[in-house]
């Protein structure tokens, strides 16, 4: 447990300061948490934890399905562990300081969003003159005058 949780609070504390709004702090702490997970997870869990569950026990006694089924399930967590150091390595990237990809993902999204969102107020004002795009005159949307003239 002590290696394989080394790293959590770390991840955990790069959350409370990136709520908090404190960015740098966030990314070195998150940086520091990446260089422990990958130490803890990637060297110390596979070539010394697994080893020896691994190696040892068949020297000592002969394997049964509890040596196979332990290590199997141990060895889909080493999988894991490489999948999510995949990811958390992506992040780190991101922080790095002279590197341009910083930019939020989002961001085409958002600018694709707001440029329909222009478009749809333009017909929008379009139509409150009377306009349409097809050129036919918008009868529906002045219905509002008539009740409120009436009343």
């Amino acid at each position: 447990m002590l290696v394989h949780d080394s790293s959590d609070w770390l991840l955990e504390s790069a959350k409370m300061f990136n709520y908090a709004g404190w960015r740098k702090t966030c990314n070195y702490i998150f940086t520091l948490f990446a260089g422990v997970f990958i130490v803890t997870r990637l060297i110390i869990l596979p070539f010394w934890i697994i080893h020896t569950t691994w190696v040892y026990p068949a020297t000592l006694y002969p394997p049964f399905f509890g040596y196979y089924f332990f290590n199997g399930l141990m060895f889909v967590l080493q999988c894991l562990h490489v999948f999510w150091a995949a990811l958390i390595l992506r992040m780190v990237v991101k922080f790095l300081p002279n590197n341009e990809i910083v930019e939020d993902e989002r961001s085409d999204r958002e600018e694709a969003e707001s440029e329909e969102e222009d478009e749809v107020h333009e017909r929008r004002e379009k139509s409150k003159n009377g306009q349409v795009q097809n050129g036919h005159a918008a009868v529906l949307n002045n219905n509002h005058h008539y009740h409120s003239k009436a009343e």
